[in-house]
């Protein structure tokens, strides 16, 4: 590999026992999940009730692995950067030919890849949602995408509070803290509302109906695009339309007038907008993340 800290951190990681446990752990969270619901398709009949179940088994499915990296991804980085300062090797590190910048990517890119490993390894279990129908392979395809993108930025964010930390327990709660600060001002929008052009064209029926998909998506505040909430709503809405009478017959506001505006955009379109977003914030932090780890080892011989 071109990076010796990947290669290395990947090697160490891959050979441990606790690695497979993580895996099997995974799993089998995810089978305990799917097989009640999809019971059902393993006896003789099946009621049409009970295809309903496939698409609900689907969300739960991806619901479940959001929330799974989303508290895995920070626990496996703390230690990144802030155990090799516990450790007192990180100053060992910098004075090799390896700068600050492969550093971090290596530490990243090898908790990313142990992500990767656990989004493949539920990949079958999510295909056995397709026993009932109503899912198809593509969206468990673009489901899975939109995991991968949410677990890089988890991973980055737990790299950069790793680099400014000097013990790994205050990495881990510094990460989970930060990720419940982006989640909190990402989501401002809904508090302080749109500006008067947005609610006029969504209620007023002719200009929605001119609306462009992309006037549309310029049109939703660029903040909720960087909430990864938004994001896996906006497709699961988009794969299996769970929440349309939800919002047709409720009127929330804010939040129905987002709604129509992301209808208008493209559910998928808006998932995939966010996803690009993530990325672009876990590419800014890890970048960040370089400087500190330099900028740090400074402070601390001062």
């Amino acid at each position: 590999m071109l990076n010796p800290i990947l290669s290395f951190s990947a090697t160490r990681r891959m050979r441990s026992f606790r690695t497979m446990l993580i895996v099997i752990a995974y799993t089998a969270a995810l089978l305990l999940i799917a097989l009640p619901m999809l019971n059902p398709f393993l006896k003789d009949s099946v009621t049409l009730l009970s295809v309903q179940n496939g698409p609900r088994c689907y969300i739960v499915l991806l619901a479940a692995q959001f929330a799974l990296l989303m508290l895995i991804a920070p626990a496996m980085t703390s230690g990144a950067i802030a155990g090799e300062r516990e450790r007192q090797t990180l100053d060992l590190l910098l004075v090799t030919n390896t700068g600050s910048v492969r550093i971090v990517a290596g530490k990243a890119m090898e908790s990313f890849a142990l992500l990767m490993l656990l989004v493949v390894s539920g990949f079958p279990v999510m295909c056995l949602c397709l026993l009932s129908g109503g899912i198809t392979v593509w969206q468990i395809l673009l489901g899975e995408l939109f995991l991968l993108a949410e677990g890089f930025a988890c991973v980055s964010v737990g790299v950069f509070c790793s680099s400014f930390s000097r013990s790994t327990v205050l990495s881990g709660v510094l990460s989970y803290l930060m990720i419940l600060l982006i989640g909190a001002v990402t989501a401002l929008p809904f508090l302080f509302g749109y500006p008067q052009r947005i609610t006029d064209v969504v209620y007023d029926r002719t200009q929605y109906a001119l609306l462009t998909p992309a006037a549309a998506a310029g049109m939703i505040p660029a903040l909720l695009y960087l909430n990864p909430g938004f994001g896996i709503l906006t497709l699961i809405e988009g794969q299996t339309r769970y929440f349309t009478d939800e919002m047709q017959y409720r009127g929330w506001g804010r939040i129905k007038a987002t709604w129509l505006m992301a209808d208008r955009a493209g559910w998928e379109q808006s998932a995939m907008i966010c996803a690009a977003g993530m990325a672009v914030v876990a590419i800014v932090l890890l970048s960040l993340a370089a400087l500190m780890v330099r900028r740090g080892q400074k402070t601390i011989k001062k």
